[in-house]
């Protein structure tokens, strides 16, 4: 681009800058405006652990991550006693036959893991790059066939 192309779009620049300052300023309709001071308003008027978590106090975020892992720490404990405990012959021979089925099922759950798991070091890594590549392709072409299919079939022309 020469100098007196980029001085002539600074100059167009300037022109429709000033145009558009020069332009009044346009207010909301009355009722849009009210409605939007009352939604501030409400807004601002709510307790802080209705906010956004961005906008609550820096302790009771910490507090609420601190509970957060402690739950997570919880739930994984439990997953882990109950595993445990389901695979214990012990405590699934003294419950009733409702909990042998249920030790049964995982069984038959973890020796299907076991097989895919096998199945999945069978088979050579480019295959899976290339089913996931395949995977990617037929999504975009699925994409792209249902936006034209709106486009033709829903926007009015």
């Amino acid at each position: 681009m020469s100098r007196a192309d980029d001085n002539q779009g600074k100059r167009l620049e300037e022109l429709v800058d000033r145009a558009l300052r020069a332009l009044p300023l346009r207010s909301a309709p009355k009722n849009v405006q009210v409605r939007v001071f009352a939604e501030i308003g409400r807004r601002g008027a709510l307790p802080w652990w209705r906010n956004n978590f961005t906008h609550w106090p820096l302790v009771a975020r910490a507090g609420f991550l601190v509970a957060s892992y402690g739950f997570v720490k919880l739930a994984f404990a439990a997953v882990m006693w109950l595993t445990e405990a389901l695979r214990s012959s012990q405590i699934t021979d003294a419950l009733n036959p409702a909990a042998r089925w249920v030790h049964g099922s995982a069984s038959v759950i973890s020796t299907t893991a076991d097989v895919a798991a096998s199945v999945m070091r069978a088979v050579p890594t480019y295959w899976l790059y290339g089913g996931v590549a395949t995977a990617i392709v037929l999504y975009a072409a699925l994409f792209g066939l249902g936006a034209a299919a709106y486009r033709t079939l829903y926007i009015d022309r």
